[in-house]
């Protein structure tokens, strides 16, 4: 199929559904249910196609790390603009069906919620969204679809010269620099911008660094072993880390075959939890929602000595595309089952579809604290239609383990991943 036009989106937060939704803010909010009861609704959806991105994108003895809250809101702010049997199968595939909540009211609620987290002074976490769109298109893009992205994802809106490749490129990257704490760069080549062919860019980002509860002392920090098999011990599968060593009492609990730590940062809503399995290997298989409130519902305060490997992972996840269609996610990506009509019109003989969906993530986990980056890109294009104890415990992470940035009050997991190699 010859491609006339991409329009690329570029995003990281949650939402779906009739683009005629209505946003209020917090302090708008006059009747029950409690905002961050809102906000909370969100840890469901988000949560399982966290679940299913990981069982999918896991590969045995590789490292892995993205945003689940990135790519459901990239995800869901696309559906936003599909209709029909796209906006059906899209729905299912990302559990947008099991929020209880007016879906963009509690996308809303949560970015608010980040936000305010951020604006606490323990920690920094921010979530912004933007709209970069072709100054050709203005009188194109629907005005209901853009009063959304104003009210319910508090989008910043621009109007670029699509024309220059280069330069407009060098916006949306800078745009995303600065939202990122500059850890995520060069989303966006001048190509996208020049195979768009004057389309529109969607971008969302989210950053977060904090400090621990109870940081680790640097003076204690070893150099250690790590091994990336669970179970064997050769030469061949042993690495040389910096081991981050502390004693104090922490929330440790053990369940068939895994041992669980959960690890606070300063502000009380975020912690990191750790899952130590005895066998890293099919282990993906047990990640669902409910093993993850039975896990998180078990952890216990102990007297425990810690030792975690200090690492940075810079990881870009592929084959989104091949992963949501095995979800069912089918019509979204077929140029001529697609229906996107929510976000523009489409002229004459001319059809709109994901043509591509792109995420890069960064995490960095050392004595202090963490930080850790994301941006999801959903790639909208056009074709024509002609083509188309008594003694303290110990948790030793010298093996693979899955590591989770968690909002405590939604249970949402912002960013999960699995370390294999730290070297």
């Amino acid at each position: 199929m010859k491609k006339n036009l991409i329009l690329t989106l570029l995003v990281i937060s949650l939402s779906f559904g009739c683009v005629c939704s209505k946003c209020k803010k917090g302090n708008d909010l006059k009747e029950p249910p409690p905002y961050q009861e809102i906000a909370n609704e969100v840890g469901t959806p988000n949560n399982a196609l966290a679940f299913d991105f990981f069982q999918l994108a896991e590969k045995p003895g590789k490292n892995l790390f993205f945003s689940p809250y990135s790519l459901s809101s990239a995800l869901s702010m696309t559906q936003a603009g599909a209709r029909g049997e796209t906006a059906n199968q899209m729905t299912k595939a990302l559990h947008l069906d099991l929020l209880g909540a007016d879906q963009h009211q509690a996308f809303l609620a949560l970015q608010e919620e980040l936000n305010l987290i951020g604006k606490s002074g323990k920690a920094e976490l921010s979530v912004a969204n933007a709209l970069f769109n072709a100054d050709k298109n203005q009188k194109r893009i629907r005005k209901d679809y853009v009063n959304l992205l104003q009210q319910c994802y508090l989008s910043d809106l621009y109007s670029l010269n699509f024309k220059d490749f280069n330069g407009t490129a060098k916006f949306i990257n800078n745009w995303v620099k600065k939202k990122t704490k500059d850890r995520i760069d060069e989303l966006v080549t001048p190509d996208h911008i020049k195979e768009s062919n004057e389309g529109l860019v969607l971008v969302n980002a989210i950053h977060f660094k904090g400090n621990w509860a109870q940081e680790f002392y640097p003076s204690r920090t070893k150099e250690d072993v790590f091994w990336t098999s669970s179970k064997l011990r050769t030469q061949d599968y042993k690495r040389t880390v910096q081991m981050m060593n502390a004693n104090g009492d922490y929330s440790v609990a053990w369940d068939a075959g895994v041992q669980i730590l959960e690890l606070s940062y300063s502000h009380k809503d975020l912690a990191m939890l750790f899952l130590l399995p005895d066998e890293i290997e099919g282990f993906a298989k047990q990640l669902n929602a409910e093993n993850l409130q039975k896990w998180r519902s078990s952890l216990r305060t102990t007297d425990m000595k810690v030792q975690i490997p200090k690492f940075k992972l810079e990881y870009g996840l592929s084959d989104i595309k091949k992963m949501l269609e095995s979800l069912g996610m089918v019509d979204a990506f077929d140029p001529m089952l697609a229906d996107f009509s929510g976000i523009m019109e489409p002229e004459v003989q001319e059809l709109i579809f994901i043509y591509d969906i792109i995420h890069k993530a960064m995490v960095e986990i050392n004595e202090e604290g963490t930080e850790a980056a994301a941006s999801t890109a959903v790639i909208i294009g056009r074709e024509a239609s002609a083509a188309l104890p008594s003694e303290p415990v110990l948790f030793r992470a010298d093996k693979p383990f899955i590591f989770m940035i968690i909002h405590k009050p939604s249970g949402s997991l912002l960013f999960v991943g699995k370390m294999n190699d730290p070297s």
